[in-house]
């Protein structure tokens, strides 16, 4: 069965839950990383729910050795280190124009040197996304 929880965006960063997708959750074991990407993607942009604007990110453990979150397109790059309970939030768009990609949030999550690294991702998008996923439209 899926895990499906929201975070209470309401209250905390005044969005309405409708426009969040579910949390995944992620498992790393030592070795295992995620290469370069960015959250935005390109068929959303003119679609009911529009592109995701926000990414929220959580760790859910701590990591003994590596692991981290890289923004590889920063100069200098940026990278933090994964802690239970730490919370990151970046846009996947510009402020002035949110259905355009922002080419600075670019991320990557370094290999997990020693330990398991545990972690949840939820999107927020421009508009409304559970109700145009329920009717199969987004």
């Amino acid at each position: 069965a899926a895990l499906a929880w929201s975070l209470p965006t309401g209250e905390v960063m005044g969005i309405d839950a409708d426009n969040m997708e579910d949390l995944q959750i992620l498992r790393y074991e030592e070795g295992q990383r995620y290469h370069s990407h960015h959250d935005y993607i390109e068929n959303q942009r003119d679609r009911q729910n529009g592109p995701r604007v926000l990414t929220f990110f959580l760790y859910l453990s701590d990591v003994e050795a590596g692991g981290g979150t890289r923004f590889t397109a920063l100069d200098p790059m940026i990278t933090v280190k994964p802690k239970k309970g730490r919370a990151l939030l970046w846009p996947s768009v510009l402020n002035s124009k949110p259905r355009d990609r922002d080419p600075r949030t670019d991320h990557e999550a370094l290999p997990v040197e020693k330990g398991t690294k545990f972690a949840a991702n939820g999107w927020i998008h421009l508009f409304d996304e559970r109700g145009p996923q329920k009717r199969g439209c987004a």
